[in-house]
């Protein structure tokens, strides 16, 4: 029979507490799989798709943090670790994933896009108007073109030096001649002479990858040089290349550069995630 209290509960009986949700072992997959599939999306979105779907991008990223804040929120409220867990990870792939992607499409794929939505022109005059060629991003130079080192001047700015120097061709005469292209490069040179960008030491080099700088540093730079040397004053605004030996694989290796740098970081970022799911089913599976 029931032993009551006056007021009606069952003698002995124990309050019934709710149990702590525990992780389970498929949840620490997901944990680490999940954040490092969106890491590695938002790091290939930003080095391959950026470039012309930048809004889109900006989009799968905010749309990545609130999913990250969803799985915190729901976490708390239902009183699942895991998911909480598993919504920090999220929220610190999109995190780091911003700032790698960025460092991807700047240092590699801006480049290589420019360099391959222009024209490629192979037998270039070094005398020819640079208006002819305005459209160009890969030059081919006529055999026995060069850099004129002894006509280069470097122009510091902010602790950088900007290094221009004129491309000529064979038998050149400079009381005819007005330098169109120039070779460029940045800290590779003296404030006169010393010219060294590119791949000035490769026997044979004759060609240039098109150098779109929009500060108007490298303009200065050869200003001063047309001062400095007395050259004949551009009647068209000049091109500027990085000089060097195979074009098509300056370009290929820009592609290479960036693909190499988002397997990497999305390599570590696995080895990361494995060991944040080590740490954290310690006190998960508890």
């Amino acid at each position: 029979f029931d032993m009551r209290t006056s007021d009606g509960h069952l003698l002995g009986a124990k309050t019934m507490q709710p149990r702590k949700a525990s992780a389970k072992p498929h949840d620490f997959l997901v944990i680490i799989f999940l954040p490092w599939l969106i890491f590695t999306l938002i790091v290939g979105l930003y080095a391959f798709a950026y470039e012309e779907f930048a809004p889109l991008v900006w989009a799968l990223v905010c749309a990545s943090g609130l999913l990250a804040l969803l799985f915190i929120s729901m976490g708390g409220a239902s009183g699942k670790p895991a998911q909480m867990a598993l919504g920090f990870l999220v929220l610190t792939a999109v995190c780091v994933a911003v700032p790698v992607g960025l460092v991807v499409e700047s240092n590699y794929m801006s480049e290589f896009w420019q360099v391959d939505s222009g024209a490629d022109y192979h037998t270039v005059s070094p005398r020819a108007p640079s208006s002819s060629y305005a459209d160009a991003s890969m030059m081919d130079f006529e055999e026995g073109s060069f850099v004129d080192t002894q006509h280069s001047l470097g122009y510091m700015k902010l602790g950088e030096v900007f290094c221009v120097a004129p491309i000529v061709g064979p038998a050149t005469s400079w009381e005819h001649f007005t330098p169109q292209v120039w070779a460029v490069g940045k800290n590779c040179c003296g404030q006169r002479g010393g010219f060294s960008c590119g791949d000035l030491g490769e026997v044979g080099a004759h060609s240039g990858v098109v150098k779109r700088e929009g500060s108007g540093n490298y303009e200065t730079a050869v200003r001063m040089a047309v001062s400095a040397y007395d050259l004949k004053t551009l009647a068209n605004p000049p091109i500027f290349v990085r000089w060097t030996f195979d074009a098509d694989a300056y370009k290929g290796n820009l592609w290479t550069g960036a693909i190499t740098m988002a397997a990497v970081a999305s390599g570590i970022h696995l080895v990361g995630s494995g060991a944040a799911c080590l740490l954290l089913s310690r006190g998960l599976l508890r």
